[in-house]
């Protein structure tokens, strides 16, 4: 599915006129390529694609300059938002070549847990993505991480996951993604249990 995003070549620049895009519902952008030109998007259309697509996804940029169009494919290279009001603030985009690989990160699926043995162990998710290398039109939308068969003390690595054809992974084989660890035992509360064990246990001098 082809995802498009509009843009406009910037003329003006500086905090004043970042400031005055932002009041009107747009936000300033560079697009990196072959030459870096700056642009404007559109601060809701922006958040739509990111909450829809993530920021792996490849984008159809269609950019006007005047009364030209032209339209580029791009990924998003990084995103600047307020902290506090979570307001985008700034975003850079590249631009790709079809034919050329691109390095970017994915994020992880984890399935299979109503599958897997009540042995009482937790899952704890160790990383949230991984990098993959791919030719931007096959680009996943995410890896899924089967762990239907993860038992106590077990953990999957990169190098147990197939990734998607003609998909490589970058993130190093031996990077854990995920663990089944025993349940946390709040020791405040084990040493207060143990103490009043001990009391109710001890026999009373005569």
């Amino acid at each position: 599915m082809e995802v498009i995003l509009t843009a406009t070549v910037r003329e003006e620049s500086g905090k004043g006129a970042a400031h005055k895009l932002r009041a009107n519902g747009e936000i300033p952008a560079i697009l990196y390529g072959k030459d870096n030109i700056p642009i404007t998007l559109n601060s809701r259309e922006v958040q739509k694609i990111i909450a829809d697509y993530g920021t792996s996804h490849l984008l159809q940029l269609k950019l006007a300059k005047g009364k030209r169009t032209s339209k580029r494919p791009v990924l998003i290279k990084e995103v600047q938002a307020d902290p506090i009001k979570g307001h985008l603030l700034h975003v850079d985009l590249f631009e790709v070549s079809m034919d050329h690989k691109v390095t970017l990160t994915v994020p992880l699926v984890f399935i299979g847990q109503e599958k897997r043995p009540n042995d009482g162990s937790l899952i704890e998710q160790l990383m949230y993505e991984v990098e993959v290398s791919c030719l931007p039109s096959i680009i996943p939308n995410n890896i899924e991480v089967d762990i239907s068969g993860l038992t106590m003390n077990k953990t999957i690595l990169v190098k147990d996951i197939t990734p998607p054809k003609d998909v490589e992974f970058v993130t190093a084989p031996e990077e854990a993604l995920v663990a089944a660890v025993p349940p946390k035992v709040d020791t405040e509360q084990e040493a207060t249990e143990e103490t009043e064990e001990e009391v109710a246990t001890a026999a009373p001098e005569e």
